[in-house]
């Protein structure tokens, strides 16, 4: 199976292409696309997942250290992402999904991770568009879908840089 690696964006350069956009809601959950920026050699998909209450102590425990291989219930999970750009569903593996913030204030449990997606896109044709396709099915956040037009058409090739 085709996977978008985890690569981080360029570190400097690239310019932004769709802002801030709600994806998902649920109990004690939402799912925001912070932001896509185009760059010469690709696309970085900024997300963010916030949960509190029972989704928040599923997600606590999902993705903490797995130190005892005995465990069977010490299975590791976290928001899986499918990425389409140009026909191609591929898997997203995260770059930099961590620092996840947990956090027990008043007795009240929250988590939040911000996870980036690289998209590497040498192709020649104009990416006008991401399909977006996420779920996190262990804390409650059923598989979710969004077409995310871009502000303008990025040909790799030819994206402005804005540094």
């Amino acid at each position: 199976m085709r996977r978008w690696p985890e690569n981080p964006a360029p570190a400097c350069g690239g310019t932004e292409v769709h802002d801030h956009r709600l994806l998902a809601t649920g109990h004690h959950l939402t799912l925001h696309l912070n932001r896509v920026v185009a760059y010469d050699t690709g696309l970085a998909v900024h997300l963010a997942l916030t949960a509190a209450a029972d989704p928040a102590r599923r997600a606590r425990h999902q993705t903490r250290p797995l130190t005892d291989p005995q465990d069977l219930s010490a299975r590791w999970s976290y928001l899986d992402v499918w990425l389409d750009v140009i026909d191609h569903l591929v898997v997203a593996d995260p770059y930099r999904a961590r620092p996840d913030v947990h956090a027990a204030a008043a007795g009240r449990c929250t988590y939040r991770t911000e996870p980036q997606y690289w998209i590497p896109t040498e192709s020649d044709v104009a990416v006008r568009a991401i399909t977006l396709t996420a779920e996190w099915r262990e804390i409650g956040l059923e598989p979710t879908l969004a077409t995310v037009a871009l502000v303008r058409p990025v040909n790799p090739r030819r994206t402005p840089s804005r540094f």
